[in-house]
């Protein structure tokens, strides 16, 4: 099947304009004030705590619990908009139970995650109350 010239041309200035878009200086959601990576390399995992953090980044942007009760993922995560010379950027705080940050990690709008730092898990003192399952 051969298409003509504008029906090509057409098809290129769409995939263009799709990949500009993605790219937009807009596309990363408003956050209360501009997130500083020299901020973000105080914060001392496996000691600071989420007022700690709170106190020297301000809001998060986003944050999510995850409920269940598995002790090996930590079960908060806060999440902050930042834009450098590279572009927009996310940087995510891990929290274990008592508050404590262990992770930080940046990601990039093409997906690419890079761990910061991160801090050994704590010693598990997580019991469930009554008799374990046979």
């Amino acid at each position: 099947m051969t298409y003509g010239w504008p029906i090509v041309f057409l098809m290129v200035a769409i995939a263009w304009s799709l990949v500009l878009a993605s790219d937009a200086p807009g596309s990363a959601p408003a956050a209360s004030r501009e997130l500083r990576m020299d901020l973000v390399t105080k914060i001392s995992i496996g000691s600071a705590t989420r007022a700690g953090v709170a106190k020297l980044l301000g809001r998060p942007w986003r944050t999510v619990h995850y409920g269940d009760c598995n002790t090996v993922e930590y079960q908060e995560l806060w999440e902050y908009w930042g834009h450098d010379v590279t572009g927009s950027f996310k940087i995510t705080i891990e929290f274990d139970d008592a508050g404590i940050a262990r992770v930080i990690a940046r990601t990039v709008p093409t997906g690419a995650i890079v761990v910061l730092a991160a801090a050994p898990a704590p010693q598990s003192s997580h019991q469930h109350q009554g008799k374990e399952p046979e």
